[in-house]
C-alpha cells in the first residue's frame, strides 16, 4: 500500500500572521525604504502571489502594521492614564507602561519611533500622524499638573516643554536598548526624578524664567 503525504496548507489567518511578523522584523531593522516585498515574502515563507493576496502593496502592509502597533501602544497608555489614582502615581504608571511597551515589543517601538522616518511622502504622512497622536496622549499625562503649575499648555513654551519630555523618553529608550541589563524600574525612577520633580518644582514657583515670564498663564 502506498502512503501519500502532502504539505498541509496553512489557514489564511496563519499565513497573514507569518507575513506580519516577517514584515515587522524587516521594517524595524531596515526601515521602510530598505525593505522589499520580496524579502518579506521570503522571510515569511510565502510566494509573492500569496503575499499580494493579503496586502496589495508595501505601503498597505506598512500602514496596517503601523496602525496595529500604534493601537497597542495607545492601549498601554490609556489603561495607565485611566487609573483613579493621585497624579504622581498616574504619571509613574504611564511612564512604566511606555517603557514596558518598548521592552516587550521592541520591534513595534522601532517601527513607531525609528531613527529615520520614512522618506516616501504618503507613508511619512501616515507615520507622522500616528506618532503625533501618541505624543499627544503622553503630553496629556502631564497636562493637568502643568496647568496647576501655571503653565499654559497651548503656549509656545508649554508645547516646547512637552516636546522636550517626549524627546527625553524616546532617547531614554534608545539608551536602554544599548544597555539591556538595566531594569525597567530603574528607568522609571530616573524619568520620575527628572519629570515629576521638574513639574512639582514649577508648581512651587521654582522656575528658571524670571517671574515666570514665558509660561503663558504666568506671564
Amino acid at each position: 500500500m502506498t502512503t501519500h503525504t502532502s504539505k498541509r496548507r496553512l489557514p489564511a489567518a496563519a499565513r497573514r500572521a507569518l507575513i506580519v511578523d516577517a514584515a515587522l522584523d524587516a521594517f524595524a531593522r531596515n526601515g521602510y525604504e530598505g525593505t522589499s516585498m520580496g524579502r518579506i515574502g521570503t522571510a515569511a515563507g510565502v510566494s509573492r502571489t500569496v503575499l499580494y493576496d493579503h496586502f496589495p502593496s508595501k505601503r498597505a502592509l506598512f500602514a496596517a502594521l503601523l496602525a496595529d502597533t500604534h493601537a497597542s501602544l495607545l492601549s498601554h497608555l490609556q489603561a495607565a492614564m485611566a487609573a483613579d489614582v493621585p497624579m504622581e502615581e498616574r504619571m509613574r504608571r504611564g511612564l512604566d507602561s511606555f517603557f514596558a511597551f518598548a521592552e516587550h515589543q521592541p520591534q513595534a517601538w522601532k517601527l513607531l519611533f525609528p531613527d529615520r522616518a520614512p522618506v516616501d511622502g504618503e507613508v511619512a504622512t501616515d507615520h507622522h500622524r500616528l506618532r503625533a497622536e501618541s505624543n499627544r496622549l503622553m503630553a496629556a499625562m502631564l497636562a493637568p499638573e502643568a496647568r496647576r503649575a501655571g503653565i499654559d499648555t497651548a503656549s509656545t513654551v508649554g508645547q516646547a516643554m512637552f516636546a522636550l519630555q517626549q524627546s527625553a523618553l524616546h532617547g531614554a529608550v534608545r539608551w536602554w536598548h544599548a544597555h539591556p541589563d538595566v531594569e525597567r524600574e530603574q528607568l522609571v525612577i530616573a524619568a520620575m526624578d527628572l519629570l515629576w520633580t521638574g513639574i512639582s518644582g514649577l508648581e512651587r514657583g521654582e522656575c528658571w524664567a524670571q517671574n515666570g515670564v514665558g509660561y503663558g498663564a504666568r506671564a
